[in-house]
Parts: structure tokens; sequence; C-alpha cells
């Protein structure tokens, strides 16, 4: 039986049938999304049924509906530059796309291969967020099937639109013809999802990707755009430290590097690679997506409205500020890290991360402690929210502590931490400290290098050689399994400490 659900904010009407899923439905339509994919865990996807607030997951479609969505966020903070190293062009004529997917944004590139000039460059939310926010959850959905379509499909032909979007967008005013290759770096389950491949073995020991090395497409079999040309998906070190990864080690040159330099990539997972002269580490751990203002209370993706910086005065007068100063919505990333480093600092919260008896400390009508930011828009940090950041920093903190041992190194003989990635571009470096994702004494030495994702990507692109120098340093690197590592759940547990 044929149902319809009337979009009363947005002047749609979906057909569907009895006893769907609203949720999915509405995720289908790329019309929602929720950090759990629908799973019923986060409370993130409300919106109004006939005039009654509910959660979409949670809801059976037996009649014709009316639904009202919440505001959709439009991510405002995408990164869609980074650091690039001096390196040799091959000699060639045409255009090139270099492309980051990433779990939450993609960028797509146009580069002129003789000049290595970039024409055209546009950015969007990849689309496969309706099925989850980070990628164990994606990896779940991709197991998953519908009458219609199986989950692995579903999720390869949301990140094939996107690009097929921005590439349309890319060759408005160029030819597809002179189109001579494509380059793509991203996590290793963004790559399967993108080649069709089924990433469940990325998801259970012994962690291994379905192919090994560089991944080369074609891109008439994707039906991008009408491109006739190679599809260069960069190479993966492990099941969770990516292309994405390799990119930005390719092009900030640590592998070519005298000294001892810690590459970090924050966010849903926490890559890191360590070179002490040249000779290379590797580990990822998961710091989940509270970081990015999932599965906070009051969290939010970087988007207009958006809590951005925090600040607590003498007066413990706390100060904040939003994304593009519009009206506070909730709290992102960046702010979340902020707000804790200063409860740590005026000791608000302990090291355990339980808060302290202080004027700021409140509690709600349920007797349970918080923070209240801005009281006027209700957007507060529970003890519920410190322990996510918690479990995150610990993740973190311990990937980094593993490694140092690992290449026989102190904190403070690192000569410098690049920070990379579209979230850490955003960060304070005494959020980072302050709220303890490394050690405090590395503040001076950290520096930003962007979307080194793109940036290697477009290397990629522009040199054969660079491509190879990338393939041999990927297979010299010392993976870390932290899973596996005998006495990492002390680390861990030390690591919790604030």
């Amino acid at each position: 039986m044929s149902l319809k659900i009337n979009i009363a904010n947005n002047n749609k009407v979906i057909e569907c049938e009895q006893g769907e899923n609203l949720y999915l439905v509405l995720a289908a339509h790329n019309l929602i999304d929720a950090p759990c994919g629908g799973r019923g865990v986060c409370g993130k996807c409300g919106v109004e049924v006939d005039g009654v607030k509910k959660l979409s997951c949670e809801v059976r479609i037996n009649k014709d509906i009316n639904v009202t969505l919440p505001e959709s966020e439009k991510a405002s903070r995408i990164t869609s530059t980074g650091f690039k190293k001096d390196f040799k062009l091959d000699a060639a004529q045409g255009l090139g796309i270099a492309v980051d997917i990433g779990t939450t944004t993609v960028v797509a590139a146009l580069i002129d291969l003789a000049s290595g000039e970039e024409l055209e460059s546009y950015s969007c939310l990849n689309s496969q967020k309706a099925c989850g926010q980070d990628v164990i959850t994606r990896i779940h959905y991709s197991d998953e099937n519908s009458e219609n379509l199986s989950g692995l499909n579903y999720l390869q032909k949301l990140i094939l639109d996107d690009l097929r979007n921005l590439i349309s967008k890319l060759l408005e005013n160029y030819n597809a013809r002179d189109v001579k290759a494509v380059t793509v770096a991203g996590n290793t389950t963004m790559i399967h999802l993108f080649a069709g491949v089924n990433p469940h073995s990325l998801s259970a020991a012994p962690y291994k990707p379905m192919f090994d090395g560089a991944l080369i497409l074609s891109a008439k079999d994707l039906n991008l755009n009408n491109l006739d040309c190679e599809v260069y998906c960069l190479p993966a070190v492990a099941a969770y430290v990516g292309g994405d990864i390799t990119a930005g080690v390719l092009a900030c040159g640590i592998d070519e590097m005298q000294g001892r330099i810690l590459f970090i990539d924050i966010g849903t997972n926490g890559e890191m690679v360590l070179a002490n002269n040249q000779k290379l580490f590797a580990c990822s751990c998961a710091a989940g997506p509270a970081l990015e203002g999932m599965n906070i209370t009051c969290g939010m993706r970087a988007a207009d409205g958006a809590v951005d910086d925090v600040t607590i005065d003498d007066n413990n007068k706390i100060k904040f500020s939003t994304i593009n100063n519009k009206s506070p919505k909730g709290i992102c990333g960046s702010g979340l890290l902020a707000l804790i480093a200063e409860l740590r600092a005026h000791k608000i919260i302990n090291s355990s991360g339980r808060f302290n008896d202080c004027e700021l400390v409140s509690v709600d009508t349920e007797n349970k402690k918080r923070v209240v930011i801005d009281a006027a828009n209700n957007i507060f940090i529970s003890q519920k929210d410190i322990r996510q950041v918690q479990l995150a920093k610990g993740a973190i903190l311990s990937g980094v502590v593993t490694m140092l041992r690992a290449a026989g190194l102190r904190p403070d003989e690192l000569d410098k931490v690049i920070i990379a990635g579209q979230f850490g571009s955003h960060l304070k470096a005494e959020s980072i400290t302050g709220a303890g994702l490394i050690p405090d004494e590395l503040t001076q030495k950290i520096i930003y290098a962007g979307n080194t994702s793109i940036s290697g990507a477009e290397i990629c692109l522009l040199s054969r050689g660079q491509r190879e120098q990338c393939e041999n340093f990927t297979n010299k690197i010392n993976y870390i399994e932290l899973s596996t590592l005998e006495g990492f759940d002390k680390v861990f547990i030390d690591s919790l400490k604030f």
C-alpha cells in the first residue's frame, strides 16, 4: 500500500510503502541525517509528525503524514586547500581532477597539468552522512539490504552522485575530453565504498583491506561525467590509516625530512604518523564523533550558529563566539575542545573529568550536573558530554604516547607537530593541548597544514615520480595495531586523565 509523506517546510511529497521507517525514507531522499545512522541511539533525528515532535527513526509509517523537518545545517568550514611541498611536475598537457573523499566532506579541484595551477575547486558534505557519521556505522550499513538497493550499492551511489555534481561544476567552462587523469585520496573505508568494494573486512580482525597498494579504476566504469581516463586512488597503510594520511605525508614531505615530526589528522578516526629521522611509524585510534560535535547533547557540526570558541575569565564569566556570528544553535568540535581546555584550566573539572563544586556548575531538573554556556538558547555541557570527550582525547593521547615509546622518544624531543585535516584546521593550539589531546609541552611546536589529503592527491596528479614515492614509503611505514598491543589498555586508561 502506497502512502504519502508531505514535507511541510520543503514543498515536497514522498511516496513510500506502509510500515517503512520514516528516518530511512527521509535519509534516502537526503533530507535528514544522524550520527548513528538511524539506529535509535543518538537522539538527533527529531522531526514533527502531524504537529508532534518525534524521533524519525522511531516512526513506522502506517498512514499519510505531514512532516516538518529541522532546519538543515550547511557546513560553513570545509577546508579545501592544504600545504603542498615543492616538487617537479611531469611534462603533461590537459586537465586533471584531484579529489579528497572525507567521512564528512568531499573536495574536488580542477588542475592544469602543465602548470600545476588550480583552476576551480568545489566542496560539499558527504551524502553518506545520512547512513551514519563515522566509518564503523557505514561499514555496518553496507551489509544491510533492501528490496531496491543493497547498503553497499546505495553508499557507492551517494558518493558517486556527490562527485558527479562536483565535477559538473568544475567543468562548466571546460571540456570533459581534456581531463586526462583523476586522483582520489580518502580513508580506507571511503575508498572501498567509492570503488563499490564491501568494507566488511575492515571491521573484524585481522582488519585487512580488500586490496593492497594503490587502486586504479576507470572513470568510464564509474560513469563519471563522460570522463575517459584513469582514476588513481592513493595507497593505504592499513584499515584505519588510509590514502588521506599517505597523501598528507607526501604533501608535507615528512618521509624526506630529518628530525622528529608528529603528523596528526584529528577527527572521528585519529590517524597519526611519527617520523624519527625518516623512520616512519603509524597508528590509528577510534576517537569517535564527539570531537566533531556528535554524540554531544548540544553538539552540532561546524555550521552557522555553532559555538566555535569559548573563554572563561577570572570572574568565572563565560564568553563565546559563533560561526559567522549567527545566533547560537549548539556547540561544534572546536568550541567543545576550547570549553574543555577552559574548564580544565580553571579547575572546574578535576583530573578524572568530574565537575568540581563551583558557581558555574549547576544541576538540571534530574539533578544532573552541567555547565551552561548560553542560558537563553539552552546550550550547555553535561557530565555525560565530558565523558564522551574524555574517551576521544584518551584515544588520541594514548596513540601519541604509544608511538613515541615505539620510536624511543620523549614528547619534548619532538621538533614539530603537524595538525592536518578538516577539523584540525579550526582548532587553537591551546585547545589541543589544553584539552589533553597531546602533551602540554607541545603547544609551541604545533603547526597547521590544512587539507593535506587534497594537496597530496594533487601532487599525485601532477607527478608519476611522486606517486611512486608515495607507494614506496607506504610499504615501509611501521604500523602499530593498538587494539592488539600488549599493555595498551593501561596506556589508554592513564591517557583518560585530564
